[in-house]
Parts: structure tokens; C-alpha cells; sequence
């Protein structure tokens, strides 16, 4: 690109900076005579309603001047974000002098024509030189110095006529479109020089650039923010347009810092706010493009030392240490920040990043590992001394653990599962540096956050600080290099820690209400790190016991530390450890190895049980109730967990045995449907969670299961396979026969839960299951213990018939006992079916003397039916209900 082409490209950039700035301007203005035309309609409807009385007559002329308090815009300030701390006060402000608006023929007129005009002056002159040049009129010396001359002419005029106009810099384009003629012309003179005619050296091509850049920043104190915007182009241009073979980092990063240091100093006292985010944002991009390209192991230093310039600067250049006062905003309790202190983090925010990176390239240098963590402290010392921003500090903490995590040369992983069924490590080089500054890092970044939870307020984001620091360093050392150090070595740095910080949450017991948020964030950490602490020396159903303890443990604590997190520790302990019993598969076989045996659940289920109940009242006491019905909950589930391995050991003879039989499902089902009567009968002496949704959850499994799985998928006469036990003592006798008492009783609670209108259906399977029960028993008592669908004799089919006929006989004796009419329909129901029997399948099917029974009974039955109806239900005085 020639030196014209160069000049093009930078003019459009600024129309276009300009563009965006003048827009932004306008819809500033447009909000503000928004709200101006607001309060104003607000004035007069109080005026209206304080007691004016109304006129026939007009009012004298009130219009003209609200149409000009309206149309005098407000002058520009800086723009904050939060609002006014008084809206009465914002009501009260004096009228602003009325400002004459601007059509399009004016804008086009005295704005943008003027800058076009600029545009291409610019281009002419150079045009000029480039003509004389190529037609031998100068030689390129002379054009060089002609060029030059001529953009300092034009910077003359342009700052000349300024002085001579008395109005402000954002009336006047004139000045500032001639100077940006003339910065734009020593651009393009100073870049052909050296890249056209080659009568510059890189380094004297450099210096001029820069110089014409910072020149230009500075010129726009006086001229406004259009020529802050070539100069800031132009500046952060400059590396890109002189090129070397051998680039330095040593003149390289102190010029990208004079760059913001000079932008920011030009920013002071003016609300061009985004030149400020535009020069963080090059100087953070050309560090980044650095380290992509000419970086080497010595530019470490000074990339760092820029890195700490970028974040120092940018949030002290603006206001110095006026930023830590109280009215430049905060991130706590909520966002609500001036613009100085926004731009301030965005800085802090390239620093870390910065940092991160320089971090990578140099593989972790020792060097980049000071730069790094000095960089961390900074955040952290702005968190310390700002208030609102402490929780930058956590978030400084997080920032360091992702980077060190990112460290390559520390180990490297297989995806090949070892004999405890984690991955493989292998430990690199930098295996024991990375240990080190783990363990240091974590350790100062604890320090910090305690130190601040007893001197700095507020206490909660350094209590976040500390816990967050202590386990997320020290778990994730021992994640990658746990080889390093024996196992009793990792536990007592955990427990070490964890003890740290509950003797701080206990210093903190009567501190900060009820809630007392930091001493909770304290215990929380502490209990993570006490779970590691046991994961050291304990594993499988030992470690879960432990956790158990420890579970119980917070939940006493909590009666005496006051914190409102304490519960939620406790019941998240509590979770964990049913998780590790019902999914890790460590516990899930047949370790004879472990006491008792195959009935290891008896204290691995068992204790936890116990615990956590007394856990419950602990919380309770304390006030945790939520927390205390959530233990109540786990410990329900894990005692029905204990009550069916316990069931599947002694049946199945194993955890770990084959598929379930239809008598280990039965046990499952009785032991669901009585847990479920025993809440039910407690939900009816007084009401709880757990066992209003415990009796629930347990009656629609225990229902579901014997429906699916008794019923259908393992009934005998589907899976065909044989039946243990004699006629009388065999599967079905707990499988069908047992579950109508449970279904009784019941029946007769459901109101206690709310599901009285399911009795109906209760009542159903209850007479489902009497009836499969009585027609298995019939087909074991002839087929023996193999049992198939069909009947194998006529002595089979009629016996049918008969247990029908008795087990209908029998309901409708027992409904006119009880006096409950469902139950007698269960029995005429039972008896329709006979009926349909005996004259659809016995007519034809059955022969001789069977067939004359089948009939003879069924007579006798409807008879006796009858006979009891009119005697026992429809005598007189005792009606039919």
C-alpha cells in the first residue's frame, strides 16, 4: 500500500469512529430531553393539582416556554450508570439556556462537508507530491519535506483558526478538520519515506510515526475527540507500518504503555470514554499478537511488567486514588459503577489476561510465575482497598488456579483404568515446581481471605476467598501430582486447613445475624476439605461412614455456630453419602472381606440410618428445618435400602446375584407397602414431609411393582419357571395372598395422606390379587411346581370353578359381616364370572358327573346368595348400604 492509499484507509476508519461518537452523542440527548419533557409534564400536573383554579380564559403563553426549556438540551457530562441518588433533586435543577436545534442542511454544512473538505486536502497535497515526484519536478527528499511542510501548515491553520473562534471544540470543525488534514499528511509522508523511497531506517520511521501519534492525542485537548481518534489510530498503526527483522521487546511494550498513559491522561477531565476502553483494547491486542509472534524467553520481564502497567494505569489513570472513594461506584451489593472505575476493570481485566498468556508461551517460567501471582495480588489489593470490589478477590483466586491448571509439563494421564479405577498419571518435569507453588499460592491467597474476613467488610466475599483458595489449590495439587506426596502427608494439610478455617467461622459464631453468611462459606469449605482429609486413608464403605460422622458432626455444631449455611452443609454431606451408597460400584458386591460379610449393609445402611436421624433433631433444634426433613428423607430412603439388600442376601444369597425371583420381589413389595402403612399411621398422628410424600413415593412403588413385576412379569404361569416350597408354603403365599392385609390396612389410612378417593382401587387389587392367588394355588395344587397357562385335566377346570364359587361365596359372607358394600360387589363380581364360566366354557368342555356338579354347585351358590341377601341385608330396619 502506497503512501496514499495508507492516508485513505485511515481517513475512513475515522469517519467512522466519528460516525459512532456523534450517534452515541444524539441518542444522549434525545434520553436526556426525554426525561427533561418528563419532568417538566410532572411540574405542571402538580401545579394543576395544588390548588389553581381554572380559567376560562387561555393561560398567558406558558407554551413558548416550555418549548424552550424542552429544546434546550443539557450540556454533556460524563455518563454514569446508576442512577440519581434523588430524583426530587433532579426535579429541582434550574432550566438549561435553550440551544438553537440543528437541521440537515446545517449538519451537512458546517460538519461533514467540513471534514470532507479536510479528506480531501489531505489526499490533494499528497496527490501533489506524488505528481511532482513521478514527474521529476522534485526529487523524493524534497517530497518528503514537502509533505511535511505542508501537514504543518495545515496543523497551523487548523489550531490558528481555533484560537481565533471563540466557540467550543465540538461547535468548531473547521480547526479540527484541517489538523486531521495535516496529522493525516505527516502519516503518509513519514510511512513513504520509509516504505516507498527508503530514505528512513525502521528506527527513525518508528519514532516519527509514534511522535506524530502522541502529537496528535495531545493536540486533541484543544480540538476535540476527532483528532484523539487519528491520534490513537495512528499510534497503535505505527508497529504495524515499520517493520524490522529483529523487533525488541525492551522499545516494543514501554511505547504500547506511553500509548495508554497518554490516552488516559487525555481522558481526564473529558467524557470520551471510549477512547479510553479503544486503548486498553490495542495495547491488550498487540500484547497478545507478541506472544503469537517475535516473543522469546527474554522478553518475559518487560511483557510482564507491561502486563502490570496495563492493569496499575488503567484503573489509577483517570481519578488516581480518588477510584477508591465510595462515589466511583462498586460491584457489591449491586453493579453500579461510574465510567472511570468500568474502564479501571476492564484494565485489571486485560491484565490477568495478559498475564495468563505470558504464562503459557514461557511453559511456566519461574519468572512468568512471579509476574503471574504479583498480578493476582494487585487484583487482590484492589479488592482489599475498594470497597464494593471484594469480590474480585475470589474471582483473582479462581483466575490463578485455572492458569496453574493449565500447566502442560506438569503430568500427563492415560485413558487405561488402574486396579482403582481412575486413570494412569505419569508425572512430568515440572512436576514438584508445580506442587510448590500450589501449596504457596493457596496457602497466601487463604491468608488473604482471612485476614480480610476479620478486618475488611464485607466479611463474606474473603470468607469465599479463603475457602475457594484452600480446596481448590490443594485439591487440584493432589489431582495431578499425588505421587509427590504420601497419603498421610495430603491429609494433614487438609486437615490442617479445614481446621483453620472453622476455628475462623467460630471466632465469627456471634457475629453478623442469623444468617451469618461468612462464617457458613467458612464451615462449607471446611467440610470439603474434611471429606478429602478421609478419602486419604479410608475408601470404599469406610469412607462413607466417615462422611456420615462428619455429617453428624455439623449438624451438633449448628446448635452452637449460628450460621444459616450450616443445615445445607449438613444435608449435602448427607447426599453424598447415600449417592456413594447407591451408585459407587465398590459397594455394590460380594466383600466377604468386610465384617459380617455379605451383611456388611447392616452397619454401612445402618449407621448412617441412626446418624442421620439424630442429625434431624440436631437441626431441628437449630432452627435448620428444611435441612432437618431433607435428613429425615435420606435416612427413610437408606433404612428401605438396608431393609432389601438385607432381603436380597438372605433370599438371593448375594448382592451381587443373578436376576431377582418373584419371592425376593414379594419381600421387596410387603417391606415397601408396610414402611408405607407405618408413615401413614405417623402422617395420622402428626403431619411431616417425609411422611406425607415418604408414605406416598412408597405405596405407588410397592402398587406399581406388584402390578409390572408380581403380576406380569414374574408370575409364574408367564416365566414358566418351577415353583419352590410345597402346595401351601411357596412364593404365592407372599406374592399375592400377603399384600391383601397391607392393602387393608391401607385402605383405611389413605385419608391421613389425602388419596381417600383411591380406596375404590385399592379395594380393586386387593380382590386382583385374592383371586390370582386362589387360581395359582389351584393350578400348583394339579400341575405341581412347573405351572402352565392352560388346564391339564377336567378335574382342573371344574376345581376352578368350585374356588370360585367359595372365594364368592366367602366375600359376600364377609361384606355382610363388615357391613361394607363394596364388599359384597366384590363377591357378586366374582360370581358373574362364575356364571360366564360355568355356561360358556363348563357346558362344553366338561362331561358326565363335572358337569352336572359345575351346574348343581352354581345353583346352590346363587341360592344360598340370595337366601343371605334378603335374610341378612334387605330384614327390616337395616337397609341396604
Amino acid at each position: 500500500m502506497d503512501g496514499v492509499g495508507f492516508l485513505i484507509a485511515i481517513a475512513t476508519f475515522v469517519m467512522a469512529i466519528i460516525a459512532l461518537n456523534k450517534t452515541a452523542k444524539l441518542d444522549t440527548t434525545t434520553a436526556q430531553l426525554k426525561l427533561q419533557l418528563a419532568v417538566l409534564k410532572d411540574e405542571l400536573f402538580k401545579l394543576r393539582q395544588g390548588g389553581m383554579a381554572p380559567s376560562s380564559e387561555p393561560e398567558a403563553e406558558p407554551e413558548p416556554q416550555v418549548a424552550a426549556i424542552v429544546a434546550a438540551p443539557p450540556p454533556e457530562q460524563p455518563i454514569i450508570t446508576e442512577a440519581p441518588a434523588n430524583a426530587n433533586a433532579e426535579q429541582k435543577r434550574p432550566p438549561i439556556a435553550a440551544r438553537p436545534a440543528r437541521d440537515m442542511e446545517q449538519a451537512l454544512a458546517s460538519r461533514w462537508f467540513v471534514w470532507i473538505g479536510g479528506i480531501a486536502i489531505a489526499v490533494g497535497g499528497l496527490l501533489f507530491v506524488k505528481y511532482a515526484y513521478d514527474n521529476g519536478l522534485i526529487s523524493p527528499i524534497l517530497q518528503i519535506i514537502l509533505g511535511l511542510a505542508i501537514a504543518a501548515v495545515l496543523v497551523l491553520a487548523g489550531e490558528f483558526l481555533r484560537r481565533r473562534d471563540p466557540r467550543p471544540a465540538q461547535d468548531n470543525y473547521v480547526p479540527a478538520a484541517l489538523s486531521a488534514a495535516g496529522i493525516a499528511t505527516a502519516f503518509g509522508s513519514i510511512y513513504a519515506a520509509y516504505a516507498l523511497y527508503d530514505l528512513a531506517g525502521p528506527t527513525v520511521a518508528f519514532i516519527g510515526l509514534a511522535l506524530v501519534g502522541l502529537g496528535a492525542m495531545a493536540l486533541s485537548r484543544v480540538q476535540g475527540p476527532f483528532i484523539a481518534a487519528l491520534g490513537l489510530i495512528g499510534s497503535y498503526a505505527t508497529p504495524a507500518m515499520v517493520s524490522t527483522d529483529h523487533p525488541s521487546a525492551v522499545g516494543f511494550f514501554p511505547y504500547l504503555a506511553v500509548i495508554l498513559g497518554a490516552s488516559l491522561f487525555m481522558l481526564r477531565g473529558r467524557n470520551w470514554w471510549w477512547l479510553g476502553y479503544a486503548a486498553i483494547a490495542g495495547g491488550f491486542l498487540w500484547a497478545i499478537g507478541w506472544f503469537v509472534g517475535p516473543y522469546t524467553p527474554g522478553d518475559t520481564l518487560i511483557a510482564g511488567l507491561y502486563a502490570h502497567a496495563l492493569g496499575v494505569v488503567s484503573m489509577f489513570g483517570l481519578r488516581g486514588l480518588g477510584i477508591l472513594a465510595p462515589d466511583s461506584g462498586e460491584l457489591l451489593p449491586q453493579p453500579n459503577f461510574t465510567q472511570p472505575l468500568a474502564i479501571g476493570l476492564v484494565g485489571l481485566a486485560a491484565l490477568c489476561v495478559v498475564l495468563f498468556a505470558l504464562l503459557h508461551v514461557s511453559g511456566h517460567a519461574t519468572l512468568a510465575l512471579v509476574l503471574f501471582f504479583a498480578g493476582v495480588a494487585v487484583v487482590v489489593a484492589v479488592a482489599w482497598a475498594k470497597h464494593g470490589l471484594a469480590v474480585l478477590a475470589p474471582a483473582a483466586a479462581v483466575i490463578g488456579f485455572t492458569a496453574m491448571m493449565a500447566w502442560d509439563e506438569v503430568a500427563f494421564h492415560e485413558f487405561a483404568m488402574d486396579e482403582r479405577g481412575f486413570w494412569s498419571s505419569v508425572l512430568g518435569g515440572d512436576a514438584p515446581r508445580f506442587l510448590n507453588w500450589m501449596l504457596l499460592a493457596g496457602a497466601a491467597l487463604t491468608i488473604a481471605g482471612l485476614a480480610g474476613v476479620k478486618l475488611r467488610p464485607p466479611k463474606w466475599p474473603w470468607a469465599l476467598l479463603a475457602s475457594v483458595a484452600a480446596v481448590l489449590y490443594l485439591a487440584g495439587a493432589w489431582g495431578r501430582v499425588d505421587a509427590l506426596l504420601p497419603a498421610s502427608a495430603w491429609m494433614a494439610i487438609a486437615a490442617v486447613a479445614a481446621a483453620v478455617l472453622l476455628a475462623t467461622a467460630w471466632t465469627l459464631r456471634e457475629e453478623e445475624g442469623d444468617a451469618n453468611h461468612p462464617a457458613g462459606i467458612l464451615a462449607a469449605g471446611a467440610a470439603v476439605l474434611l471429606v478429602f482429609a478421609a478419602d486419604r486413608p479410608f475408601d470404599g464403605v469406610w469412607l462413607t461412614l466417615a462422611i456420615a460422622v462428619i455429617a453428624a458432626a455439623y449438624a451438633f455444631a449448628s446448635r452452637m455456630l449460628r450460621a444459616q449455611l450450616m443445615g445445607p452443609v449438613t444435608s449435602g454431606l448427607a447426599t453424598l453419602v447415600a449417592v456413594k451408597l447407591f451408585v459407587s460400584r465398590e459397594l455394590w458386591n460380594d466383600d466377604r472381606t468386610l465384617p459380617l460379610g455379605q451383611h456388611w449393609p447392616l452397619y454401612g445402611y445402618g449407621v448412617p440410618v441412626i446418624l442421620f436421624l439424630i442429625a434431624s433433631r440436631w437441626l431441628k433444634a437449630a432452627g435448620h428445618m428444611r435441612s432437618a426433613i431433607a435428613l429425615e428423607g435420606i435416612s427413610l430412603g437408606l433404612f428401605m435400602s438396608l431393609v432389601s439388600l438385607e432381603l436380597r442376601v438372605l433370599i438371593a444369597g448375594g448382592i451381587g446375584a443373578d436376576e431377582p425371583t418373584l419371592l425376593e420381589m414379594a419381600a421387596h413389595f410387603m417391606t415397601w407397602m408396610a414402611a408405607a402403612y407405618g408413615l401413614m399411621y405417623r402422617q395420622h398422628l402428626y403431619s411431616s414431609f417425609v411422611s406425607l410424600w415418604g408414605s406416598r413415593a412408597l405405596l405407588a412403588a410397592s402398587a406399581a411393582g406388584v402390578v409390572l413385576i408380581s403380576l406380569v412379569a414374574l408370575n409364574p404361569v408367564v416365566t414358566e419357571e418351577p415353583m419352590p416350597g410345597n402346595v401351601v408354603f411357596n412364593p404365592l403365599l407372599l406374592a399375592y395372598l400377603a399384600p391383601v392385609v397391607l392393602l387393608g390396612l391401607i385402605a383405611a389410612k389413605l385419608a391421613s395422606i389425602g388419596w381417600e378417593k383411591l380406596r375404590p382401587a385399592v379395594g380393586l387389587l386387593a380382590l386382583a390379587l385374592v383371586f390370582v392367588y386362589v387360581t395359582l394355588e389351584t393350578k400348583r395344587a394339579f400341575q405341581g411346581p412347573l405351572l402352565v397357562a392352560w388346564s391339564e385335566s377336567i378335574a382342573e377346570s371344574y376345581a376352578y370353578s368350585a374356588v370360585w364359587l367359595v372365594l364368592a361365596l366367602a366375600l359376600f359372607v364377609a361384606g355382610i359381616r363388615l357391613g361394607r358394600q363394596v364388599v359384597r360387589y366384590a363377591g357378586l363380581g366374582v360370581m358373574t364370572l362364575v356364571v360366564l364360566k360355568v355356561f360358556l366354557w363348563d357346558m362344553s368342555s366338561l362331561e358326565g358327573l363335572y358337569r352336572i356338579a359345575s351346574f348343581v354347585g352354581l345353583g346352590l351358590c346363587l341360592v344360598a346368595i340370595g337366601w343371605l341377601y334378603q335374610r341378612f341385608v334387605l330384614k327390616p330396619g337395616n337397609p341396604a348400604t
